[in-house]
């Protein structure tokens, strides 16, 4: 075989190897935050995302709608769930932006991936009244006023 094919046939190996670890990262990483959402999130906000009426906001074609807006993105790390959550910033991350794209992947398309860093920064300062602050970010994003 000549040098030149021969480097090339190994060149197309390594670059099926990287791929194929590549996609079998990717499946791990799907598989843990999936796991975790089950663990630790699931509980309230139902395997479908559904969450309860009322009490604990749905998942599905809602997470993402408001994650360019950065309270949003900020209060999503601070909600005590996942501020409080028994994972560390690096699971959480990876947590988080799964949550995005599995159940709002339409709306996620442009997500900036939460990374551990930021995570660790936004549990320090988790929000004491989830509702109320949801409901100001709501507001804000609509243009309507906040009634005190």
């Amino acid at each position: 075989m000549h040098r030149p094919l021969l480097l090339f046939t190994i060149l197309v190996a390594c670059a099926s190897a990287a791929a194929a670890g590549a996609e079998a990262d990717d499946a791990d990483t799907y598989r843990l935050a999936h796991l975790d959402y089950m663990l630790h999130c699931q509980g309230c906000h139902m395997a479908d995302g559904s969450g309860v009426e009322g009490t604990v906001p749905p998942l599905p074609g809602e997470v993402g709608k408001f994650i360019a807006s950065p309270e949003w993105r900020d209060y999503l790390i601070q909600v005590p769930g996942a501020s409080q959550a028994l994972i560390d910033d690096e699971a959480l991350a990876r947590l988080m932006n799964w949550i995005v794209r599995r159940f709002d992947p339409e709306n996620a398309k442009d997500l900036k991936p939460y990374e551990a860093a930021e995570v660790g920064l936004l549990r320090s300062q988790p929000v004491t009244n989830p509702t109320e602050v949801r409901r100001q970010i709501i507001a804000e994003i609509q243009g309507t006023p906040v009634e005190e």
